[in-house]
């Protein structure tokens, strides 16, 4: 474990309560061909206000428009299917789709662009962490979380092609490719999500 890797698991370990103890946390992304939007009735809402929220309403229906087609080209006879391959399958409230929604927010500016967080593995629990620059100085930020036993690898096998690629499959059915770094770090994530038991690593 390089001296990166050992910062990353201490600025994970200090969100967990007393008592909770950290397996791992791997730096994972979403698989590059996942969705890079997030359809505007599908995002949390925000506080908007003056020039910028008269700006807001008036480009809602060229968005809206916007975000149907991107949405169509990615289901149903999308020709980035055909090109691409399938990355996720459920939509946008499965579980899936509201794990895409829960990294994409992560940026911090609204623009639902962000693409990388912390796969964190407890003895309790499976959380999204967001990642950090500096995790000496950064606080975790929660993004979701998982009771330790509901997340799963996708039984169907992804195109061998794809070398660093983890298909999380979820409760109802709904699943979503993941980047995840190294072929190492891939062996251990399947390793936690086949046995629901930690993969060799660090300790708090």
């Amino acid at each position: 474990m390089t001296e990166r890797d050992v910062r990353r698991q201490e600025y994970a370990a200090r969100c967990l309560p007393s008592g909770e103890r950290l397996q791992r946390a791997y730096l994972a992304g979403l698989d590059p061909l996942a969705p890079e939007r997030v359809p505007r009735r599908h995002r949390p809402p925000r506080a908007r206000g003056g020039l910028l929220a008269a700006v807001g309403v008036l480009a809602t229906p060229v968005q809206e428009l916007a975000d149907k087609l991107h949405e169509w080209m990615w289901r149903g006879f999308g020709v980035w299917r055909l090109v691409r391959g399938r990355v996720w399958q459920g939509g946008w409230q499965s579980d899936a789709g509201r794990f895409v929604i829960a990294v994409r927010a992560a940026d911090g500016r609204g623009l639902y662009e962000n693409d990388s967080f912390l796969l964190t593995f407890t003895d309790r629990r499976v959380l999204l962490l967001s990642s950090a620059l500096s995790p000496e100085r950064e606080a975790p930020e929660l993004l979701a979380e998982y009771p330790r036993q509901a997340l799963a690898l996708r039984s169907e096998p992804h195109p061998a092609r794809h070398r660093n690629r983890v298909d999380l499959a979820f409760p109802d059915g709904s699943w979503v490719a993941l980047a995840i770094g190294s072929r190492d770090q891939v062996d251990d994530v399947r390793q936690h999500l086949a046995t629901g038991s930690p993969a060799p690593g660090f300790r708090s």
